[in-house]
């Protein structure tokens, strides 16, 4: 691991200070801000916890200009790309697993909504069996770490070694310039809030449940996890953060993140997975994707088109 390359990046001081924008709330008017989909027996609940407004200043390998010229192309304001925040409910052989926790109340007024968005859809987090982490940043865990506990009080806990290591890690976090130092605490917080349930697995590939397996995707983290999941000749990658604004990154996929703790590794899973996902035209599904959150990509030209997944109506 690079060590070095984890706090590389432009304006990550301001980064930080950007995800407490108040740009307005995520849902629209009168509906909830989530989406269900059938994968084969399995059903798959994409749960929005709101957005992170990202900059060009967050990103590494693109011009002010071209994420300008990009945005505009998508039909976003040019400055600041919403990135949706997603967690993933997938109900499978009686299991209820959890992928990620959203932010809780850590990062402003324009995240925190899954706990609002759960209860709308009548999930009681007393009733998820499993917590998976795909890693260990704050807009994937601070949900379950609040005044209050945390709620998901019969779950145990899946998330790579690897992530635990380092996060955990007193030498890394002596390492980190102030504004990250806090990110190895939360961190502790939240795999505190499971105490003795967290399950750790290593770098190769585990099952969580019936249909449901991780595959490594290092180099945003060093234990950066997805999840595979197939059932009845349906496949879904959970890809978490392979992409943060799609926007950019579908038209040049070299394009990094300055959380990224290795750079060249982050790019390389990126390209690797992404033309996997096109190749094998798989249903891809994203922490960072607006919803629905789910459907495909195809390889145009030096990059990628994303087609949203249908509606499945009934």
């Amino acid at each position: 691991m690079k060590r070095r390359e984890f706090f590389v990046g432009t304006g990550m001081t301001s980064a930080l200070a950007a995800l407490g924008w108040a740009v307005g709330p995520v849902a629209a008017e009168g509906l909830v801000a989530a989406r269900r989909y059938r994968v084969g027996a399995a059903t798959v609940h994409v749960l929005s916890d709101g957005f992170i407004p990202i900059g060009p200043d967050m990103l590494i390998g693109v011009t002010p200009e071209e994420f300008a010229a990009l945005l505009e192309k998508a039909h976003i304001a040019p400055d600041v790309h919403p990135s949706a925040v997603n967690a993933f409910l997938v109900e499978v052989a009686d299991r209820r697993i959890l992928i990620d926790a959203g932010t809780g109340e850590i990062f402003g007024p324009t995240l925190g909504k899954l706990p609002t968005v759960m209860s709308a859809l009548g999930i009681d987090p007393a009733s998820i069996d499993t917590v998976v982490f795909t890693h260990l940043h704050g807009d994937h865990i601070g949900g379950t770490v609040s005044p209050d506990g945390n709620p998901y009080v019969n779950a145990s806990l899946r998330v790579a070694s690897a992530d635990i290591d380092f996060w955990t890690s007193d030498e890394m976090q002596a390492q980190a310039p102030d504004a990250f130092k806090a990110a190895f605490d939360l961190a502790r917080a939240a795999l505190g809030g499971f105490a003795e349930r967290v399950e750790p697995f290593g770098s190769g590939e585990t099952t969580i449940a019936p249909g449901l397996t991780t595959v490594p995707l290092p180099g945003h983290t060093v234990g950066h996890t997805g999840l595979m999941l197939e059932s009845e000749g349906d496949v879904l990658l959970i890809s978490a953060d392979i992409l943060h604004v799609p926007a950019v990154q579908l038209a040049m996929p070299a394009v990094t993140i300055g959380f990224d703790t290795d750079q060249d590794m982050a790019r390389e899973t990126r390209m690797k997975t992404m033309d996997m996902v096109a190749a094998d035209r798989v249903m891809m599904g994203g922490s960072h994707i607006a919803l629905p959150g789910l459907g495909y990509l195809e390889i145009e030209g030096d990059g990628y088109r994303w087609t949203p997944a249908r509606h499945q109506y009934g």
